[in-house]
C-alpha cells in the first residue's frame, strides 16, 4: 500500500484565471475556498451506470465487490453505483520526468494511465523505466513505467504510453475493467444521470437529444425507454457521431436514431419532427468538472458560451409538442449559463419552469423568478459543480 500523505497543491492563482475566481466568489461566496479546493481534486466517489439493457445493478455491485471495490448506492437513482476513492497518496520521486497535457493528467488523477497523444514532452524516456509524470504547470501527478520510448511517442502517436505505478488517489480503472469492454457498465457521474432521470423518457415516446455525443445521456435515455420508441440524437461532429454510434451499439441502444445536423435548425431542417420530450445538454465552461490542474477559462468565453446555450431553446421549444417537456443541463455553475439562460428560456420561448423528480441536489438560486424549482450540485458537497433546470411547454 502506498504512504498516505497531505499531497501539497499550487497556489490557487496558478491553477484558475481572475474570471474564474471572480466567478467562484460571485456564485459561492463564504464557500469559495473550498469549492477551489474540491474542484483541484478527483471525486471521492466515481459513478457508473449499470448497463440494464444487458445486466441487472445487483449484479454488476456484487461483481465489483467480489473484485474489492467499496460500493455506494443512491436510493433515488437504482443504476447509479459509485465506487470509493483513496487517497491522497504519496508517489515516489524518480530523475526521468514526462509531462502530459491538462486532459491527460486529470485523467490520470482519476484512475486513468497515459497514452502517447496526451504526452507533451516525453524528454528521452526510455522503454521499462520509471518515469515522473508531471502537469504542465510542473505539478506531479503519478509515477509510472514507460511503455515505449520517447521516439515511438513522436512517431506513433498513439497506443498506451505509460502505465501508472503509484498514484495520488486509488480507485477503478474503469476502461480496464471486462464490465465496461463488455457494455454492462458506462462511467457517468450522478448528476448527469439525475438529468435523464429528471427527463423521464417513457417507452413508446419520441425523444430529442439535441447535443447527443458522447452518447452517456443518449444511452441512458434508451435503457429507460427499454428500447421501445425512439431517440434521436444530433451532433454537427461527423467524428462525435461516429463515437456515439459505437458507444450506444456497444451498450445494445437499438432504439437510436443518430444524424449528423446542426440541432439548432431541426425546426427548418426536419419539420416533421415532433418530440415528446427534448434534452438540451450544449457546449458548456465546464467550470464544474473535477479535478482540475488548471483553469483558465475568460468571462468573455463564458459569455459566448450562454448565447450559444440559448440558440438551442429556441429549436428545442418548436419541435416539442405542447404540454411536451425540456430539460437542460450544464457541468458548470455560473450564473450566466445556468439560471439566466432558464430565465431566458421562459420569457422567449413560451416555456415554464416544473419541479423535478428525483431532487437530490440544492435547490436553485432565486435569482430569477421560480429558480428553487431548478436544481444544482455544488462541487465541494456533491462531487462536481451541475445545472439542471426542468421546462414544460405551455399547450
Amino acid at each position: 500500500m502506498q504512504e498516505v500523505k497531505q499531497m501539497e497543491h499550487k497556489p490557487t492563482q496558478e491553477r484558475f484565471s481572475r474570471d474564474v475566481e471572480e466567478q467562484i466568489a460571485e456564485v459561492f461566496g463564504k464557500d469559495s475556498e473550498g469549492v477551489i479546493e474540491s474542484l483541484t481534486q478527483p471525486v471521492r466517489t466515481y459513478y457508473l451506470r449499470c448497463n440494464t439493457h444487458k445486466t441487472s445493478p445487483d449484479e454488476v455491485v456484487a461483481i465489483l465487490q467480489n473484485r474489492g471495490f467499496k460500493i455506494v448506492r443512491n436510493k433515488n437513482v437504482e443504476e447509479a453505483i459509485g465506487v470509493k476513492f483513496e487517497g491522497p497518496f504519496d508517489v515516489g520521486e524518480t530523475e526521468r520526468t514526462v509531462t502530459v497535457d491538462k486532459k491527460t493528467a486529470e485523467s490520470v488523477l482519476q484512475g486513468a494511465n497515459v497514452y502517447a497523444p496526451g504526452i507533451v514532452d516525453a524528454g528521452s524516456m526510455r522503454f521499462g523505466e520509471r518515469v515522473m509524470i508531471l502537469s504542465e504547470l510542473g505539478e506531479t501527478i503519478a509515477l509510472g513505467k514507460a511503455e515505449m520510448n520517447a521516439n515511438e511517442v513522436l512517431t506513433h502517436k498513439k497506443g498506451l504510453g505509460i502505465s501508472i505505478c503509484n498514484r495520488r488517489y486509488l480507485g477503478p480503472q474503469v476502461r480496464e475493467l471486462e464490465e465496461f469492454k463488455e457494455g454492462l457498465i458506462y462511467p457517468q457521474s450522478l448528476a448527469a444521470m439525475v438529468t435523464t432521470r429528471v427527463l423521464a423518457p417513457q417507452p413508446g415516446e419520441t425523444i430529442v437529444d439535441m447535443n447527443c455525443a458522447p452518447g452517456g445521456k443518449l444511452s441512458h435515455i434508451s435503457q429507460l425507454m427499454e428500447n421501445k420508441g425512439r431517440v434521436y440524437g444530433f451532433d454537427r461532429n461527423s467524428l462525435k457521431i461516429s463515437q456515439t454510434r459505437r458507444i450506444v451499439s456497444k451498450l445494445a441502444c437499438e432504439n437510436v436514431i443518430l444524424s449528423i445536423h446542426d440541432s439548432r435548425y431541426i425546426p427548418e431542417d426536419l419539420p416533421e419532427l415532433q418530440a415528446d420530450r427534448v434534452l438540451i445538454d450544449p457546449p458548456c465552461s465546464a467550470l464544474g468538472l473535477r479535478p482540475k490542474v488548471y483553469d483558465f477559462t475568460t468571462q468573455e468565453r463564458i459569455r459566448n458560451l450562454a448565447e450559444y446555450q440559448k440558440q438551442f431553446f429556441k429549436a428545442a421549444s418548436r419541435i416539442v409538442k405542447p404540454g411536451g417537456t425540456i430539460v437542460y443541463s450544464v457541468c458548470t455553475f455560473t450564473f450566466e449559463e445556468c439560471e439566466n439562460v432558464a430565465d431566458f428560456a421562459v420569457r422567449e420561448c413560451n416555456l415554464h419552469l416544473v419541479a423535478q423528480e428525483p431532487m437530490i441536489g440544492s435547490a436553485g438560486f432565486q435569482t430569477i423568478q421560480n429558480g428553487t424549482l431548478c436544481q444544482r450540485f455544488h462541487p465541494h458537497m456533491n462531487e462536481i459543480g451541475y445545472f439542471i433546470a426542468k421546462f414544460e411547454r405551455e399547450i
